[in-house]
């Protein structure tokens, strides 16, 4: 119970410092909101009064702790641009993304895990050799250069997937490969390099001389190797929250990563503070999941 109080509070000041830098770090980014919203032909008056509306005009220690409040009551406040609540707006936007993360990161873990093992288990053989390979250069790709060449191939040159649609499942194919194929390559290397550090112990020495199977011990490593394995998904999701935005634009994808992309363009705070947080809240409650899994499965952290 006090170590799950200590996470718990930890976690809950670690969205608290989250959110202060990001209040801070959003005011002091050029443009003004109030500006984007009226246009560039708004006279002094029309900007003061919207910026008085708005509680723009208040000290930025006043709005902190307005912000604060709000947050601490659930409160997100409303779009500055779009004129709807951000609760409302990250409800209607989150699902897109939901899908893209988990699907994307259960397939890689799957894949990359599996095929990281087995190249660790068939060490410097042809399935080892190409497969290092072949996971080096999917790793050269990153997602704004391999969305557009998928796009190429798939869509344009044999023309069987859609681009920018969305609401069947035909649609997810494209977004799902362009954040599959980097994730499942630093998986796949990540499992290979920690399958060959295990084998080396003396525990599997001792297994193998007693005879054990091949196959035995390849499930018995593979065990042991979950915990990193899991610690590098969790970091993985991080970086699938944060590839979102840029598959959801270029595939035209109405979810949170579109959503911010938006905010940030409009420099709509409500928007980007509420998709940030949103963010930031997942991904904590995710490594609280993968702690308590890594426990279930090795006792020894828990020692």
């Amino acid at each position: 119970m006090t170590k799950f109080l200590h996470r718990l509070s930890y976690s809950a000041f670690t969205i608290f410092l989250a959110v202060t830098a990001l209040f801070f770090v959003i005011r002091m980014a050029p443009g003004d909101p109030v500006e984007k919203i009226l246009g560039p032909e708004a006279t002094f008056e029309e900007i003061t009064i919207l910026r008085n509306q708005l509680g723009l005009d208040k000290a930025i220690h006043i709005q902190y702790l307005n912000f604060i409040k709000d947050v601490g009551t659930g409160n997100l406040g409303d779009s500055l641009y779009k004129k709807e609540e951000v609760t409302g707006l990250l409800k209607k936007h989150m699902p897109p993304t939901i899908i893209l993360a988990l699907v994307s990161v259960t397939l890689s873990a799957f894949f990359g895990t599996a095929l990281g093992i087995w190249a660790g288990f068939k060490r410097k053989k042809t399935f080892d050799n190409v497969g290092r390979l072949v996971s080096l250069i999917a790793l050269s790709f990153p997602i704004f250069s391999l969305a557009p060449l998928l796009v190429i191939i798939f869509s344009i040159k044999l023309n069987i997937l859609p681009v920018s649609e969305w609401g069947e499942v035909k649609h997810v194919f494209l977004p799902i490969l362009t954040l599959v194929i980097p994730l499942s390559a630093v998986l796949m290397r990540v499992s290979r390099n920690k399958y060959l550090e295990e084998i080396s112990v003396p525990w599997v020495q001792v297994l193998e001389s007693k005879g054990l199977a091949p196959f035995q011990i390849l499930l018995r490593v593979t065990k042991v190797c979950l915990p990193t394995i899991l610690n590098v998904v969790a970091i993985q999701l991080s970086v699938v929250l944060a590839g979102t935005m840029i598959t959801e634009t270029i595939f035209d994808i109405p979810g949170m990563g579109m959503l911010l992309f938006e905010g940030i363009q409009n420099r709509d705070y409500p928007v980007v503070q509420g998709v940030i947080i949103y963010s930031t809240v997942i991904y904590m409650l995710i490594y609280f999941i993968v702690d308590f899994l890594n426990e279930k499965i090795d006792p020894r952290i828990n020692s």
